[in-house]
């Protein structure tokens, strides 16, 4: 079952379904506007060989990054236009003997699984040419100052940097994706079927009279009929031509397509035939969506809903509490047990603690409390987007049977995710560590913001230790000066208790309270040096 909880202007959120529980979720905010999958005609402002990259204006506050990495090496010909750079096949080179000529494209990520570039991970066509091709040693073998470029958002702007671009252009469908650089047919790795990835090639090259079309089979297009890929295929090239037309008329920075909305993107990517419901609460999103099941062919088979009750409808499904739970650190997986995430800078850490669980053995215990963590671990990462870097802590296991039981256990459960991935083993201190590439879905990055207090470290200093912090730096304060300390009530508080050593000093001290200010970070502000003062201490 879909839910589509779009009535809220704040946020919208498309959850998939699984037994009552969430198993896959899309959020967004329609005011922030994100602009991943948009196609602009930009313009190079700066080019940094050091780097390896460009600074690209394609409309935005801020210049894009444009890596060298993500340059397609047509532009190394400084006769060649943007829109014609833009639809050149990426020659690529032979493959080894024994490899399979079309892995690169049908592997199961769409154009980059890091950033999700308005597709579901379908096929990893952009990060294969990308490995495939012999990239230039420097950025300023490609591109110029004043040079027009094509290019896509794949990353959002976070954190002051501005958005992360790439010159290898792609449209997706419901079905299918348009990719000129790979200038041939390539189906899915994940439909396995022998006899489907035929019939879908023969399908598709039938729609190119008899010529190999640049374009993927998604796993969404599996067992649908050749009309229905037809009516995807052609609204795709409509967006072509568009662009083609805006491009050779336009003058950069110019959008030269925009992405669907929120709904519409996380309705292409997460419905699949097994879908049998959809519950939407929106007017305009609820017909948008019949839409879509009537292009499929799938308005017979599946129920789609309104709902136009009061009550929210995530609190109506009992969805609300496990949504808000993705915000916490702690998570339980059962019987007094529990996982603890732990985002950092470089990676996230997830500890696995035991609870209540008991076995006949100590061993017994730890294996049993792991693989009940296991299934949670792979649904918090998969929800809350996690990225780089993760590192379990699972209960130490000395029995190398029990520890390959849960590796497999661990792998297994990140089989369902679409993002790309590369998972380790079971070291000797317990630690089982994967890499993951972020899709660009989760909620926590839109929603959180570094706590003021803490700065981003989850403590914060006793209101003790701050008012110590305070005589410190006032012992430090050379001459004799009218203070003003604006800090927490419970940091005044200590201060007024450490009055012996206020006397002590050659200040006149006012306090002010504040809550805004960190425990940790009392704000002190001379005002007035006492020998100018009318009325000295």
């Amino acid at each position: 079952m879909l839910v589509v909880n779009a009535r809220d202007p704040e946020e919208v959120r498309i959850a998939l379904l699984d037994q009552g529980k969430i198993c896959d979720l899309r959020s967004g905010r329609p005011d922030a506007g994100s602009m991943v999958g948009n196609v602009y005609l930009g313009v190079v402002k700066q080019v940094e060989d050091s780097l390896d990259a460009a600074f690209v204006d394609f409309g935005d506050r801020r210049a894009g990054f444009l890596h060298v990495g993500n340059v397609h090496p047509a532009y190394q010909d400084a006769s060649v236009d943007a829109m014609t750079a833009a639809t050149t096949v990426i020659e690529r080179e032979v493959p080894m003997s024994g490899e399979d000529p079309e892995a690169a494209v049908d592997a199961d990520a769409d154009v980059d699984s890091d950033t999700d570039v308005g597709h579901d991970a379908d096929v990893d066509a952009d990060s294969s040419l990308e490995a495939e091709t012999a990239a230039p040693a420097r950025i300023s073998d490609l591109l110029e100052v004043g040079r027009a470029v094509v290019v896509q958002v794949v990353r959002d702007p976070v954190r002051g940097k501005g958005a992360t671009l790439s010159t290898i252009i792609s449209l997706a469908g419901f079905g299918l994706v348009w990719m000129p650089s790979l200038g041939r047919i390539g189906v899915s790795r994940r439909i396995e079927e022998t006899e489907e990835r035929e019939r879908l090639r023969e399908v598709l090259t039938d729609l190119g009279a008899g010529e190999g079309l640049p374009v993927i089979a998604r796993t969404a297009a599996a067992g649908e009929p050749k009309r229905v890929l037809q009516a995807d295929m052609t609204r795709i090239q409509k967006r072509i031509k568009s662009m083609t037309k805006t491009a050779s008329a336009a003058q950069p920075p110019v959008m030269l397509v925009e992405e669907e909305t929120i709904v519409m993107r996380a309705i292409r990517e997460l419905f699949h035939a097994g879908i049998e419901s959809i519950c939407c609460d929106e007017q305009e999103s609820f017909k948008a969506i019949a839409e879509f099941l009537e292009r499929k062919g799938a308005s017979n088979r599946v129920d789609l809903r309104l709902y136009e009750d009061e009550v929210p409808l995530f609190e109506q499904l009992a969805l609300e509490t496990d949504y808000q739970r993705l915000f916490r650190s702690r998570v339980p997986i059962g019987r007094g047990a529990s996982i603890v995430i732990h985002p950092t800078e470089a990676l996230t850490a997830v500890d696995v603690n035991s609870g209540r669980i008991e076995g006949t053995t100590l061993e017994e215990t730890a294996l049993q409390t792991n693989l009940l963590a296991v299934e949670e671990v792979a649904n918090q990462v998969r929800l809350r987007d996690l990225g780089g870097i993760i590192v379990v802590d699972f209960i130490d296991m000395r029995e190398p049977e029990n520890r390959r039981q849960v590796e497999e256990a661990m792998r297994e459960a990140l089989r369902g995710d679409r993002a790309r991935m590369k998972t380790g083993r079971i070291g000797s201190f317990g630690l089982f560590s994967f890499t993951r590439r972020r899709l660009g879905t989760g909620p926590g990055r839109a929603a959180d913001a570094m706590c003021r207090s803490c700065g981003g470290s989850g403590n914060y200093a006793h209101h003790s230790a701050g008012a110590l912090r305070v005589l410190r730096r006032l012992r430090a304060l050379s001459g004799a000066w009218m203070v003003r300390i604006r800090a927490q009530e419970g940091v005044v508080h200590q201060l007024r208790r450490h009055q012996i050593a206020l006397q002590g000093l050659p200040h006149k001290v006012e306090f002010v309270e504040d809550p805004q200010v960190p425990s940790g970070e009392s704000v002190l502000e001379p005002m007035t040096a006492l020998a100018d003062a009318s009325d000295p201490r």
